[in-house]
């Protein structure tokens, strides 16, 4: 009895040290995707083309935690602002506008440093379709440069998104 009383706080301990540094293991596959990073662009191509979904100069940051979880946003650099200042009295065509110009989601990823490729495991996003959808990116990383494809995900086919390394 007395051994299982001294091995107790031990074993506890132990336990508790592997809680805590099992999160850290979803990024340590490819740490050098961990930080913040900038959206540059965001291509979508229809009818062999290229059209910039967010506009010329889009605005967003993907935050990649050590911790496995990541935040990303990206908004149109032109969001009109709100007539009457109050974001719950929007006009159909605010709504329209802001909706269509924006994206959001956040949850947690993991990556796949053989295949190149970055899973997303999202937990809510502003496109409520994808709320609990696990969705893959092929990646490519370039020096301080990040660039994913999302296959279909905008409508009208497949995107380009590329991100630059915040410092």
């Amino acid at each position: 009895m007395k051994f299982m009383l001294q091995t107790l706080p031990v074993a506890t301990l132990v336990a508790f040290a592997l809680c805590i540094g099992a999160p850290k293991t979803f990024a340590q596959a490819a740490p050098d995707v961990v930080g913040s990073w900038s959206l540059v662009s965001l291509t979508v191509t229809t009818s062999g083309s290229e059209v910039e979904a967010l506009g010329p100069h889009p605005h967003g940051q993907l935050i990649f935690g050590s911790d496995g979880r990541y935040v990303l946003v990206g908004v149109r650099a032109d969001l009109p602002k709100f007539a009457l200042d109050n974001r719950l009295s929007g006009t159909a065509e605010e709504n329209q506008r802001i909706v269509q110009g924006n994206f959001a989601h956040f949850g947690t990823y993991t990556v796949d440093p053989a295949g190149r490729v970055i899973v997303f495991h999202i937990q809510n996003s502003t496109f409520p379709n994808w709320d609990g959808d696990v969705q893959r990116r092929p990646f490519t990383l370039d020096g301080d440069r990040l660039t994913y494809i999302t296959p279909g995900s905008f409508g009208y086919g497949a995107s380009k998104v590329v991100w630059q390394r915040m410092k």
